[in-house]
Order: structure tokens, then C-alpha cells, then sequence
């Protein structure tokens, strides 16, 4: 049995739980041991939910700085970080919001809150060997060819008008009297582009041509699923636009 582990587990779970065992194990000084312990888990805490407000800022904004903050701390001690990385802190958060049983009428909040997680992880993913136009020469192959996407791409698809409820809420935006919730959802692509974070509304036959290549199946099954799922469905105009965009990686990228 490892000592230090099991005291270094203890003491990660103190700093959302209680204090006071760990603290008979803290060494006092002109600070006691009690007071040692809870500056430290002060700024744990502190620091957490100052990323968490800095990831989902217009979440924030939307349910107000009171709600948004008593639930952060709920989120906290729910799901705490099992990465030394802040930016990889708060994944959990939007199913962690949709399973609250009062959002005051902000049904939408959960899926809000996912778009603004998907921005983060876009702005964050490592960088890989795009696809090239040239790399695609062969064309007896390549409709058997399976696609990787980028790492920063995610697929997200909400019932809410979200970019629109996210774009009101930007420092530049335009004042806007009202969205209407009812005026339809949204199939989003959310991907970084060289250096700037990138999304796009996709069409029925987009989202599944490009869930069928995550799946692995190759581009020319994937394109014909598409066609399936969407009557006049242009692979031509999708492809080439996701290949421009940077969405696929080459086979052998790491």
C-alpha cells in the first residue's frame, strides 16, 4: 500500500468534502492546521469556478451571477477536475445543468452551455496534418477511404436557436428585442480553422454524412447515407467545403 497516494486522496477529497480529518494531518504553524488547510482549499475552489465562469460566460450571463455561481459550486463537488489542465475542466457541466430539476423556463441552458463547451475544446485541441486536396489523386480509392476528423471538430444539435441566443450575448453584438424559441434547431460543426474557432449550421445530409465517417465508414457509404437522409443532398458542394475548411486530417496524422 502506497501512504502517500492514499494521503494525497484523502486530501483531494476533503477539498470538496470536510476538512477536519485531513486537517489532523496537517502540521500547524503560526496558521493552524485547520487555517492551513482551508486556504488551500479556498483557492481550489476559487479557482475552479473562475474557470468554469470563464468557459461558460454567456451561460453565466443568462441565469445570473448568484444562480450560475451556487450552481458551479454544486458542479464542483459533483464532478471535481481529474486533470491538472483547467481547460480541460468543465465537460460534465452541461449534462450536469440538464439534469437540474428547475431551470426557470431556461430549457435551452444546457444546450448553451454544450455549444460554449465545444468552442473551449475547439480553441484547445492540438493541432494535426490536414487533408489536401492532392493527398485525394486517386479516385478509385478514395471512395473507400476513411476520413479523420480534426481533432477541434465536434457535431452538436440542439432543439434551441443557440448561436443566435450566444451572438446577443457577445460585447459587439446588436441589441435584439427577443429570439423566439420556436423558430426551429440548429445542426452545428464547431472546429478551429488555423487559429480561429470556427461553426457552421449543417444540413440533415452534412450531419450524417460526417456521423458516419466518426463511425468509420468509408466516405463513399457515408455519402450514401447522406443522400438517404436528405432528398438532393449536394456531396459535391459539403465535400469541398469541408476540405477547405480543415474539417479531415490525413490518415497518417498523429
Amino acid at each position: 500500500m502506497n501512504a502517500l497516494l492514499d494521503r494525497q486522496r484523502e486530501f483531494a477529497a476533503a477539498l470538496t468534502g470536510s476538512l477536519y480529518t485531513i486537517a489532523e494531518r496537517v502540521i500547524g504553524d503560526a496558521i493552524p492546521a485547520e487555517g492551513r488547510v482551508q486556504v488551500y482549499a479556498n483557492h481550489f475552489r476559487v479557482s475552479l469556478l473562475e474557470t468554469l465562469a470563464a468557459t461558460f460566460p454567456v451561460t453565466r450571463a443568462l441565469v445570473g451571477e448568484a444562480f450560475f455561481a451556487q450552481t458551479a459550486r454544486a458542479f464542483l463537488i459533483f464532478e471535481p477536475p481529474r486533470s491538472p489542465v483547467l481547460a480541460q475542466y468543465g465537460g460534465g457541466f452541461p449534462t450536469f445543468l440538464a439534469a437540474l430539476p428547475d431551470l426557470g423556463g431556461h430549457n435551452y441552458l444546457p444546450d448553451v452551455a454544450a455549444f460554449e463547451w465545444a468552442l473551449n475544446v475547439a480553441w484547445h485541441a492540438e493541432d494535426a496534418v490536414l487533408l489536401r486536396p492532392e493527398d485525394l489523386a486517386d479516385p478509385d480509392t478514395v471512395g473507400q477511404a476513411a476520413f479523420r476528423l480534426h481533432p477541434a471538430a465536434q457535431r452538436l444539435s440542439t432543439p434551441f436557436p443557440i448561436t443566435k441566443i450566444w451572438q446577443v450575448h457577445q460585447p459587439d453584438a446588436e441589441p435584439v428585442d427577443h429570439i423566439v424559441l420556436a423558430d426551429g434547431g440548429e445542426r452545428l460543426l464547431i472546429w478551429r480553422q488555423d487559429t480561429e474557432v470556427c461553426w457552421r449550421q449543417l444540413t440533415t445530409g452534412e450531419d450524417q454524412f460526417l456521423a458516419h465517417l466518426v463511425a468509420g465508414d468509408p466516405l463513399g457509404d457515408a455519402a450514401m447515407r447522406a443522400t438517404e437522409a436528405e432528398t438532393g443532398f449536394d456531396f459535391a458542394d459539403s465535400f469541398t467545403w469541408m476540405l477547405d475548411g480543415g474539417i479531415f486530417v490525413q490518415p497518417d496524422a498523429p
